[in-house]
């Protein structure tokens, strides 16, 4: 005999006095007996459920339950939910206090039904109340302040190290409180704000975030560290979003501030409705991840000391020439970005003796060459505000397609490079600018030199047993080019599989490539390699003083003479990666050699196990084959394949390519049919934003 009961009870809380449905199943099997009622009173007791006893008492006396039963429902109950799961294994039942294997007793006629009891929560979803917090901040002031505005709001994680400055200004607000136990839930509301200056600033944003009660006594705080004590979500993932306003407010303290705030059924709106501030033509744009660099310290320190060290030796050589045979100095600037070292170059050019006579006479001493339009145009005005825009030429060409340059550089300065290094084409642009603007045999290059280093890695084992269930499915999806090594490590999710080996070595100044070759190396322990991560080490100047680098602070030096120099790790510290699929994952044996195949194309670098079946590209680049994969990360796949192309549309609209601009105007509409992105791509968020920003300005 089988049977499901669903009793619909309710549950007095003490949230606000509000009345919250819950609903127990009471799953039952097997023959009536008095003993199987005894299960049912001892669960009850050992229950969390608290509420009125009436409807348990009701259900009770219908299946025959009286006072010789003792059927008292518990009085004094935790409001904590939890899943109760009583039931006996296959072959056992119930013995008064546990599951014994005697043989199951005659039913009763009116005795009550043998229940082998489970209470689920089914309908209270996840979510008791979510909160919407809010807090007036100020993003720290720069050049770029002008494109922190946006159509919809945006996300990060303002305790994570992908951040920017941020300064609180007023007290932090309740603004929105939601209850998803209720029959209904409003689709749309507002409230009104008012926060008093705690300090003087600039307004520009609105940062807000959830308080989540799972349960009375569970909560998930999403509130920034800065702004809370006591418990510290973990994890570096996005749990905050924030609003640029329509435009900065500077407030001095004590001010009040009246802010409305509404929400719909798919995002948050703030708007500022006193004092009064006059709305300012959005005309510029910019990713959010290009002003991470500004605040990237070890870097800018790096490049400053290795252009002064060049500088230094460019005019040491200009004085021996004949002052009316002496060229101009021309500096070339490649991935100017918003042009901040391109101001710094500017700046040192004047420290080590161009004057305010030369510039008159030869023109600008930097060429900073940015593909971007609308970060050129914001670059431009960078440049003017900071009394710069005679010292710096802004170029938005493609240096490949550049015509020669009638005055040669006789430096450049090239910050395309990303965590792997080859990652944004220095290979290509370095070797085209060089034909195209700087002396053949005369010229420096900054970087001078960089090895590339690397170590095996296995990823993703403990997710084997992770909280009790099998998660391991998720490592078919190990598809992102950068790590954060020194966390992994930390948490357990990685494990280091070899000692540090050299990869390739390049030399810029002299524009020595390396070769494609094996490499073979011996692992620490026994397991899988499931991925290669590596890193590179960059000599700034010719010497080798100065190093930028982003080698993992948990692993050791390969040389340790590297830390004896003046090293500079950038912020934030993120490692390349190659992750190994399917088959490509290797099993190895402690001190048992293996080999690798290393080689790297325009854009990244290649490890592949020999005897690798080799595959070509559309654009003729050869790839391992596709392992088999299965059925769900094939559609992966295909959502990856297509948002690739997107992406291409869209970077080619905004280099204003005529044949992909209107594509690219097509892409900015897909993506924006969204507030939070198109679903059906796997485009950032924030990036689609962006593109949406970029397009319709």
């Amino acid at each position: 005999m089988s049977s499901s009961i669903w009793i619909r009870k309710l549950r007095e809380t003490t949230h606000k006095g509000k009345w919250t449905v819950v609903d127990v199943r009471l799953s039952a099997f097997g023959e009536d007996d008095d003993k199987s009622l005894k299960m049912l009173i001892q669960q009850l007791n050992q229950s969390d459920l608290n509420g009125s006893a009436v409807d348990f008492s009701k259900f009770l006396v219908k299946h025959g339950c009286t006072a010789a039963h003792a059927c008292q429902v518990p009085q004094n109950l935790s409001l904590q939910l939890k899943q109760i799961q009583a039931s006996c294994p296959e072959g056992q039942s119930w013995n008064d206090a546990d599951c014994a294997w005697p043989p199951s007793p005659p039913a009763k006629a009116g005795g009550f039904p043998m229940w082998l009891v489970a209470l689920i929560v089914v309908v209270i979803l996840l979510i008791a109340a979510a909160v919407t917090w809010s807090c007036v901040c100020k993003r720290s002031s720069n050049a770029g302040d002008e494109t922190r505005w946006g159509a919809f709001y945006e996300t990060g994680n303002f305790d994570g190290s992908l951040r920017e400055p941020w300064r609180c200004l007023g007290s932090v607000h309740e603004v929105f409180e939601f209850d998803f136990t209720e029959p209904e839930v409003k689709m749309s509301g507002q409230t009104d704000l008012h926060f008093v200056a705690k300090e003087d600033g600039v307004l520009n944003s609105m940062v807000f975030w959830y308080k989540m009660s799972l349960t009375d006594s569970i909560q998930l705080d999403h509130t920034p560290m800065d702004l809370q004590e006591g418990h510290q979500v973990q994890g570096d993932y996005n749990r905050h979003a924030y609003q640029w306003l329509a435009a900065p407010l500077e407030v001095s303290k004590g001010d009040e501030v009246h802010i409305r705030a509404s929400y719909s059924r798919s995002r948050i709106r703030f708007e500022v409705m006193s004092p009064q501030v006059p709305t300012k033509v959005k005309g510029v744009g910019c990713p959010r991840w290009l002003f991470l660099r500004l605040w990237d310290d070890q870097r800018l320190e790096a490049f400053r000391k290795a252009i002064e060290k060049a500088l230094e030796k460019i005019m040491e050589a200009r004085e021996a020439i004949p002052k009316l045979d002496r060229p101009p100095l021309r500096v070339v600037h490649m991935g100017a970005g918003l042009g901040q070292i391109s101001m710094l170059t500017a700046r040192c050019a004047r420290e080590a003796g161009i004057s305010e006579n030369e510039i008159e006479t030869h023109g600008y001493s930097v060429v900073a060459i940015e593909q971007m339009p609308k970060v050129v145009k914001l670059a431009k005005r960078v440049f003017r505000d900071n009394n710069l825009e005679g010292d710096v030429f802004l170029c938005s060409e493609d240096v490949c397609k550049l015509p020669s340059q009638p005055q040669r550089a006789q430096l450049v300065v090239c910050e395309h490079f990303d965590a792997g290094l080859l990652g944004e084409g220095i290979l290509v642009l370095l070797n085209a600018a060089r034909i195209k603007m700087c002396n053949a045999f005369d010229h420096q290059v900054i970087p001078s030199r960089a090895t590339i280093w690397a170590a095996a890695f296995e990823f993703g084992e403990h997710l084997k047993d992770y909280q009790g269930f099998n998660l391991s499915a998720f490592n078919h999806y190990r598809t992102g080019l950068m790590a954060d090594v020194d966390t992994a490590l930390a948490d357990g999710s990685a494990r280091q599989m070899s000692n540090v080996f050299e990869v390739f070595k390049f030399d810029f100044e002299k524009n020595e490539m390396p070769n494609a070759h094996s490499i073979t190396f011996t692992p620490l322990a026994t397991g899988k390699i499931t991925a290669i991560v590596f890193w590179y080490e960059m000599h700034m100047d010719v010497e080798g003083d100065v190093i930028l680098t982003n080698w993992p602070e948990s692993i050791p030096p390969a040389d340790f003479s590297m830390m004896e120099k003046d090293l500079h790790r950038i912020s934030p510290l993120r490692q390349a990666v190659c992750h190994f699929q399917g088959n490509y994952i290797r099993e190895v044996v402690k001190d048992e050699p293996v080999e690798i195949d290393v080689g790297y194309h325009q854009a990244w670098p290649q490890f592949v196990w020999p005897g690798t079946e080799m595959v070509a590209k559309e654009s003729g680049e050869r790839i391992p084959k596709p392992p088999p994969m299965p059925r769900h990360r094939l559609h992966f796949e295909k959502m990856k394949t297509e948002t690739e192309k997107l992406e291409q549309q869209l970077q080619g609209g905004l280099m204003y390519d005529e044949e992909m601009l209107g594509d690219g105007y097509a892409a900015a509409e897909r993506i924006a049919l969204e507030p939070n992105g198109n679903p059906n791509y796997l485009i950032d968020p924030n990036n689609a934003n962006f593109f949406h920003m970029m397009f319709f300005l």
